[in-house]
């Protein structure tokens, strides 16, 4: 009986009216204490909806299953077929949905459907993998941005090689806290190359001109990364930067004078299948011989030794006047003396790394100078705070 007068009010009720009715069907399927005849009668009126001709009303009866878990579950199903602007809140939150379900969703799915299951609760890696590797760039972008999703190193890849010039996506990925050291400065290049096409393309300076001033930024970020990267990192920064071609003489050179010994004995590891402890150990107490043995053997460029060894023994001197990487000084203190050491064995005038060293000594200054001007505003800005706080009290009334 209940069924029957259910199924005529729906037959005749008014959109809008049936789309009102749908939130109490729905909580009295899922929290009332119903007989198994009364709940198969709103199983079957739910069932009914799908069919219903009016979006809103079965985007109303999305909205309603999306948050239960206890609900039917081919209602769910159903309605993640439907039409995008019904399927996106079951897509977007329905624990009832599997991940094969979700994945066919992506493959199948418009921008919207794919954004809504990018931007789930929690994102499994095998979905996230299907996002990353055929979703649009906005669904994409969400799922990066998506602090619910786990990213496998295969996700990472696929969302920076697909979408790694375009600014969302981007941003996204380099404000990931988990994003691969590798992948970051594959991005890093990407967007080298972009700004390198743009230079030329708008005549802003020669593509030779361009090229140098691109590589040289692209080279002062893999330092910075370099710089801050654990053991296991540095090996796979490396490999990928060898694998790539990126790893250059230049680059060596120019991380080892911020004193990174670390990544130089990586490199050296890497090139020579030395163990890392038995490099560091030369690097570090090796006499001259033993260090330009270990040069050659690791297929280093005769002429990049000067360099080297000038920074070895300016990181060695450091050390030992225990001026370390953690001190302000330590940048330019460090390349001066790289620069002092090697003008003394310099080919001549037309050497291309005495010229770096001393674009490199350049930039340290100019770092040294920022860092001092930001210590005295800062300075000047507490004594202007204390000056505020110790001010005396003057009593108008006395």
């Amino acid at each position: 009986m209940v069924a029957v007068r259910l199924l005529a009010w729906l037959d005749k009720a008014p959109a809008p009216a049936r789309a009102g009715a749908v939130a109490p069907l729905v909580n009295s399927y899922v929290h009332a204490a119903l007989s198994d005849e009364a709940r198969d009668d709103l199983d079957i009126a739910m069932t009914l909806l799908l069919d219903d001709p009016v979006p809103e009303v079965r985007r109303a009866l999305a909205e309603a299953l999306s948050i239960h878990e206890a609900v039917p579950r081919h209602l769910v199903v159903a309605l993640a077929q439907d039409l995008p602007f019904v399927a996106e809140p079951v897509l977007r939150r329905s624990p009832c949905l599997l991940d094969a379900e979700l994945a066919e969703a992506v493959r199948g799915g418009v921008a919207r459907v794919q954004t809504a299951v990018a931007c789930r609760p929690w994102v499994s890696y095998a979905v996230a993998d299907v996002i990353a590797a055929e979703a649009d760039e906005e669904a994409v972008a969400a799922l990066v941005s998506n602090s619910g999703a786990d990213l496998s190193y295969e996700a990472f890849s696929a969302a920076a090689e697909r979408f790694g010039t375009v600014p969302d996506v981007r941003d996204a990925l380099f404000r990931h806290p988990d994003l691969p050291i590798t992948v970051r400065q594959s991005l890093i290049a990407r967007l080298g190359l972009a700004l390198n096409g743009l230079m030329v393309s708008r005549d802003w300076m020669s593509e030779r001109k361009a090229g140098n001033v691109v590589r040289e930024a692209c080279e002062k970020a893999t330092v910075v990364l370099a710089a801050g990267a654990g053991e296991e990192e540095l090996e796979d920064l490396v490999e990928h930067l060898r694998a790539t071609g990126q790893l250059t003489p230049a680059l060596v050179v120019r991380t080892a004078c911020t004193g990174n010994i670390r990544f130089l004995e990586a490199v050296i590891a890497r090139l020579t299948g030395l163990p890392a402890e038995r490099v560091y150990a030369i690097l570090v107490d090796g006499r001259v011989a033993a260090v330009t043995a270990l040069f050659a053997r690791a297929g280093l460029p005769d002429r990049v030794n000067g360099a080297l060894l000038a920074a070895l023994a300016a990181w060695r001197d450091l050390a030992k006047e225990e001026c370390t990487e953690g001190d302000p000084a330590f940048p330019r203190r460090m390349i001066e003396r790289v620069l002092t050491r090697y003008q003394r064995m310099a080919a001549g005038d037309v050497d291309d790394l005495l010229a770096l060293l001393r674009r490199l000594a350049a930039d340290a200054a100019r770092e040294a100078a920022r860092a001092k001007a930001e210590a005295a505003r800062t300075k000047a800005a507490e004594a202007r705070e204390r000056s505020g706080r110790a001010a005396p009290h003057v009593d108008i009334a006395a």
